[in-house]
């Protein structure tokens, strides 16, 4: 299903669903607004992320940082 990202206003298909581990209120978001193309942006700030603030997944409050982070990137924080 075509889109028009709320990022880069471009025309495009949502990412892969199985792709996107959060929330089903922030997957729905991303699903309905972000196309393929800066989802692939965000997994690859994903890893800085993660990296940088050395995110434990065993923590709900890490997770939690990381989808706060990628909804900001993603500019969808509002």
């Amino acid at each position: 299903m075509a889109l028009k990202c709320s990022r880069c206003s471009q025309p495009g298909e949502a990412p892969p669903a199985h792709r996107v581990p959060f929330t089903p209120e922030a997957k729905a978001k991303v699903l309905g607004s972000i196309c393929a193309s800066c989802w692939k942006e965000w997994e690859q700030m994903e890893v800085k992320v993660i990296n940088e603030y050395r995110l434990n997944f065993m923590d709900p409050q890490h997770r939690d940082m990381l989808q706060r982070s990628c909804l900001e990137f993603l500019q969808l924080d509002a």
